[in-house]
């Protein structure tokens, strides 16, 4: 009953690996459903929990800018859409614009952390209990630290990979896909530094690291479902 945890910063193409190796290795594959599970529980909506953990203070004003851009091209373009939160730019809700704005009266600080953190441990501890998944994100690598038949993958990539990323998948230009994905990773960073007092990127934390400028997404699958062998072994 394996469960793989896959955690890297946006543009590494956790997602895509994360849905080749729960194909291939028959797993649920748990992303976004993830906060899904941890609203149900604290009842509080799902964007609070995605501004909570995507909360982002520096280059305020340019952000919420940027982030109405996306908005509104995703709207038009209808692109990376998700049945649990319909069309939309990765994890960034109206919610989380309104956030950074302030029109919303800062919903992310509605939601107090020992809640936020006790939610999402209680997800990834069941998601555990249960096993065969793949959990895309959520610092569930460190909430399963120490966890049995877990296996951690890390993934990194040079910045200008990460824009390419983002530029072929959500049609932005070079320079919206640098401000999105470098004020994503600094929001990632200080989440996992608030919660844990670690680097997100820091391999000892993992139990392999995989460089995506230098493979590919299938290849990246290939050697996790290899590695994975060894928990069921």
């Amino acid at each position: 009953m394996p469960v793989i945890t896959i955690n890297g910063p946006i543009g590494c193409g956790a997602v895509t690996i994360g849905q080749m190796v729960a194909e291939q290795m028959e797993l649920n594959f748990v992303d976004r459903l993830f906060f899904t599970e941890a609203s149900r529980i604290v009842g509080t909506p799902v964007g609070t929990l995605i501004a909570k953990e995507q909360r982002v203070d520096r280059f305020r004003d340019r952000l919420g800018r940027f982030v109405q851009t996306m908005l509104e091209r995703s709207a038009m373009s209808g692109v990376s859409g998700e049945p649990y939160f319909g069309r939309g730019i990765e994890n960034l809700l109206p919610e989380t614009y309104m956030d950074l704005t302030g029109e919303a009266g800062g919903v992310a600080q509605k939601l107090d952390d020992k809640t936020f953190i006790d939610a999402m441990i209680k997800v990834a501890q069941d998601i555990h209990k249960q096993g065969n998944a793949v959990i895309i994100g959520r610092g569930a690598n460190q909430i399963l630290a120490d966890a049995s038949h877990t296996l951690h993958v890390g993934l990194l990539a040079p910045l200008a990979v990460r824009v390419q990323t983002l530029m072929a998948r959500e049609h932005f230009e070079a320079d919206e896909a640098e401000i999105h994905v470098e004020e994503l990773e600094r929001a990632r960073e200080d989440f996992v530094y608030k919660f844990w007092k670690v680097h997100p990127n820091d391999a000892v934390h993992y139990h392999i690291m995989l460089n995506m400028g230098k493979m590919t997404p299938k290849t990246a699958a290939e050697v996790i479902v290899h590695a994975a062998g060894d928990l069921t072994a």
